[in-house]
């Protein structure tokens, strides 16, 4: 870690639920993945992502094979992608193949959780389903009608099917596997204070992001209190630039509920800057506008509690406002200043679950910080 990166903080208030990435049985990781093979290959083109189709085996042999090709059994985020899976593998060479997910309940019945960890948010449950029974805690995507369960819905299952096989579908890339959600409530992390983020004449802000509500607006990160910071405003991308939000500069496009964008802001302090979009310029910051707050307004909320209030916020407007809560996904936030005519990161949080994690409502994640 370079000199001036921040260090991290522990207060992330996710209400996520805790990885079962480890949920293979102590057979099934002694047991040699050598009998699961790798069916078919393919890349998702809306998330660019790889998948894999395996050869029929239980849940678990699925899951610990899916570890050791370096990703999880898969994640389906919307109907798009769930969609995808089945059109592209439940068919596979002309032959019906029942789907295995990475959705299971096998650590606290009734509570399900994504093998990458990420929380249960879009279901397509076939009818009467999930049945609940004790040893129904594994789902798949049905290929075929199963009484009243339709094509293309989900449905529990043991882990070892005695009447049929069923596929894994492994997905791997970088991304969403290892993204944090937020609920838009109240969910938020919190980066203690480094000298490393006192931006001086100049500033970037970029995050690759997946919002899934641009209603109002939403932060993505703001220093201190009342500091700089980006955000959405009805999903256009917006700068903090000083204490009312109303004047602060936003740009002239505006992003998609419930897909990827990298967006960013780049300002020269009394010059001028412009926002992005995925890359593309999406309106110019006036050199009026182009103010980079140190995030020390010393607001009631900050002076009531005896904090210092410097700190760097995800996913929430910042010290003196809880409020203004993103609701999504976040994959990564770079802050860059500009050094000799170039932009140099000075932190990237890339944000992954840890190790040994906590289980329970309020998990203390582990955040990667890579610069």
């Amino acid at each position: 870690m370079s000199k001036g990166s921040p260090m991290v903080a522990t207060t992330l208030i996710l209400m996520m639920l805790a990885s079962t990435c480890l949920v293979a049985s102590t057979q099934a990781q002694s047991s040699s993945s050598d009998g699961v093979d790798v069916l078919h290959t393919a890349v998702n083109p809306d998330n660019n992502k790889t998948y894999h189709l395996l050869s029929a085996s239980s849940w678990e042999d699925a899951a610990f094979t899916a570890r050791s090709l370096n990703g999880y059994l898969t994640t389906i985020d919307d109907v798009e992608e769930n969609t995808w899976v089945f059109d592209t593998f439940a068919s596979f060479e002309n032959q019906s193949r029942h789907l295995w997910i990475g959705l299971n309940d096998v650590q606290d019945e009734g509570i399900y959780r994504w093998h990458d960890g990420t929380p249960f948010l879009y279901r397509n449950w076939g009818v009467d389903q999930p049945t609940g029974g004790d040893d129904s805690d594994y789902v798949h995507i049905a290929s075929t009608n199963m009484g009243n369960i339709m094509p293309q819905t989900w449905n529990d299952l043991e882990n070892n099917p005695e009447y049929f096989p069923v596929y894994g579908v492994v997905e791997v890339g970088p991304g969403a596997d290892f993204s944090l959600r937020f609920d838009g409530l109240g969910d938020h992390i919190t980066i203690d204070h480094d000298d490393g983020l006192l931006a001086s004449e100049s500033l970037r802000i970029e995050a690759t992001i997946k919002a899934s509500s641009t209603d109002g607006i939403r932060f993505i990160t703001m220093k201190g209190d009342y500091g700089w910071g980006m955000y959405l405003s009805s999903g256009a991308i917006g700068y903090a630039s000083e204490y009312s939000l109303s004047k602060h500069p936003t740009s002239n496009a505006s992003i998609d509920e419930d897909t990827w964008y990298t967006v960013g802001v780049e300002i020269i302090e009394d010059v001028g800057g412009f926002f992005t979009i995925d890359g593309v310029p999406s309106g110019n910051i006036s050199a009026e506008d182009a103010k980079i707050p140190l995030g020390d307004f010393g607001s009631n909320d900050c002076y009531a509690s005896g904090d210092s209030c410097d700190e760097l916020f995800i996913a929430r407007m910042g010290a003196g406002c809880d409020c203004y809560h993103f609701e999504g996904i976040i994959d990564d936030v770079t802050v860059s200043f500009r050094e000799n005519g170039i932009w140099e990161p000075v932190s990237h949080w890339t944000f992954w679950e840890g190790e040994g994690a906590d289980t329970g409502d309020a998990l203390n994640d582990e955040i990667d910080e890579r610069v």
